[in-house]
């Protein structure tokens, strides 16, 4: 094996590897996994020719890496950790970014056959001091990777058909995960979507996205063996235009935990601050601490658009760019140390799986039709070749394009872990009042009970009242989310006085009253 370090690419590797193996079995060596075996060397030796000073370059570095190795399949030691950081360090890497396939599948068998196979080969090499050497360090290695095998630092592994199996033979189903199988049995994207309606008015291609993205992510849950798509999803639009709301009522529907993660400070690790491993242990946290029902969870990442924009820190850079690569692997699934908070004195690590987590990111956007606009000005999309006119132009989810988002700041490897695009529009007049008076459990609804519980009364507000209330709110530019404080500053006073009186059967809010010329009318 030394000479494989007279490979200097890794076509060169790939080409020794190949006639080793195939040597070695013709030989009667046994390798369960050849497949897995040739990947895992592949990543190893890439690893020590890129990141390694060549003065580490040698059979020594395979033999303690090799003897760091997993100790059973899907259990965390120092190996796979390594890899991680470099795939962070390296977003772009391809062998980092797919070793996480490689970390899923290898097993104490393939580590065992691995040690075999350069056990042999440095039995057979002519130096025999060097051999006898190499061997010693083997032993030492080997022995320290059987101390690994029973640390059982992290029991998650998949069976031999994919599936997810960290349960013990015989343990009974956790009730969550019979709460997803019953979930996924009544609820289609169709039955998602119609309670979805019952909240959140318009945005029909918004809802029908996330309906679907959430019914594939229960089966993707249920039938891991199928290996269905992720569909992380990007969400763009206004502030108040409901993609917090339409998350808050996927997390009351569903039976996995759910997070709302604001981006906006969210620095690249290890800077200091807050980093992206925060999102992962809100789950955590709302998960009861089941590691398991974590890596099932929903992530929104809101105000994802403020970690875009290039941000000079002082020692030169792009801090925000080293945070957008470092979410590449998060995003499609990968092994990440997740910092616990601090507890006596120490601080523990929790490693979580993000291969089953559901990414839903969404922010503003500012600039992006802009964008997009330009680019479907020039290039005349319609009939025949007539250039779209710029005041016809509304952007959508399917006019929005992976170019779009690079031009804006995004790299192009994060928009690509981001499957289905979603623009929400601005709430207008017309639709702000609708969902003021007519979605379920409205901002209205909420105060009416209120007055209701406080002294019995009902809460009447005339048409002007409502228009006076649409007004202000359009002023602010900031969507629904102005209701509630429009409403509370003219309620307030309604609020401290009605539990005092007595027989009062309505609240009238009149237009005076909504413009705050008057007082409330108690009747």
């Amino acid at each position: 094996m030394k000479n494989i370090f007279t490979c200097r690419n890794d076509e060169e590797v790939a080409e020794y590897l190949r006639k080793k193996l195939d040597e070695y079995r013709d030989e009667g060596g046994e390798l369960s996994s050849p497949d897995v075996v040739y990947e895992y060397l592949r990543i190893m030796m890439h690893y020590v020719l890129k990141v390694r000073p060549f003065s580490e370059q040698s059979i020594d570095s395979i033999l303690k890496l090799l003897g760091a190795s997993y100790s059973e399949k899907g259990f965390h030691t120092p190996f796979w950790a390594i890899i991680r950081e470099e795939a962070a360090r390296f977003p772009e890497d391809e062998f980092f970014y797919l070793a996480r396939s490689v970390e899923a599948e290898i097993t104490n068998d393939d580590i065992d056959e691995i040690f075999a196979l350069i056990e042999k080969e440095l039995l057979l090499d002519s130096d025999r001091r060097w051999a006898e050497e190499k061997l010693g360090l083997l032993s030492i290695c080997r022995i320290r990777y059987q101390q690994n095998r029973i640390r059982n630092i992290r029991m998650r592994s998949l069976d031999k058909t994919g599936g997810r199996s960290s349960r013990r033979s015989g343990e009974a189903e956790p009730v969550w995960m019979k709460n997803c199988r019953k979930f996924a049995e009544e609820y289609t994207p169709a039955r998602i979507k119609a309670y979805l309606d019952r909240f959140v008015l318009g945005q029909e291609e918004s809802k029908e996205i996330l309906s679907t993205s959430v019914y594939n992510h229960f089966l993707r849950i249920l039938h891991p063996e199928q290996k269905l798509i992720k569909t992380n999803i990007l969400m763009v639009g206004p502030s108040g235009c409901g993609k917090t709301e339409l998350i808050r009522r996927i997390a009351d529907l569903v039976p996995v935990p759910v997070v709302i993660t604001d981006f906006s400070g969210i620095v690249a690790t290890p800077w200091k601050g807050r980093n992206k491993e925060e999102a992962l242990l809100n789950l955590y946290l709302k998960a009861g601490k089941d590691p398991e029902l974590t890596e099932c969870g929903i992530v929104f990442c809101d105000e994802f658009d403020k970690i875009i924009p290039g941000k000079l820190y002082s020692k030169g850079g792009d801090i925000n760019q080293e945070l957008q690569g470092q979410l590449l692997g998060m995003f499609e699934g990968t092994e990440m140390d997740v910092p616990l908070p601090e507890r006596s004195g120490s601080r523990d690590t929790l490693v979580l799986d993000t291969t089953d987590i559901l990414f839903i990111c969404a922010g503003a956007f500012e600039g992006l039709e802009k964008i997009a606009r330009k680019d479907y000005v020039r290039s005349g999309i319609g009939f025949g070749s007539e250039a779209v006119k710029d005041e016809d132009f509304e952007l959508t989810g399917d006019k929005l394009k992976v170019e779009h988002l690079m031009e804006y700041g995004m790299k192009p490897e994060l928009a690509g872990r981001l499957s289905s695009f979603t623009v929400l529009r601005k709430l207008n007049r017309e639709m702000l009042k609708r969902v003021l008076t007519e979605a379920e459990d409205s901002i209205l609804s909420r105060y009416e009970e209120e007055i209701h519980m406080e002294g019995g009364a009902g809460l009447q507000m005339t048409d002007g009242a409502l228009d006076v209330i649409i007004d202000r709110v359009m002023e602010m530019s900031i969507g629904a989310r102005g209701l509630n404080a429009i409403l509370h500053e003219i309620l307030q006073e309604v609020l401290y006085e009605l539990p005092s009186m007595h027989n009062v059967q309505t609240v009238l809010i009149t237009e005076a009253v909504a413009r705050m010329e008057e007082k409330a009318i108690y009747l």
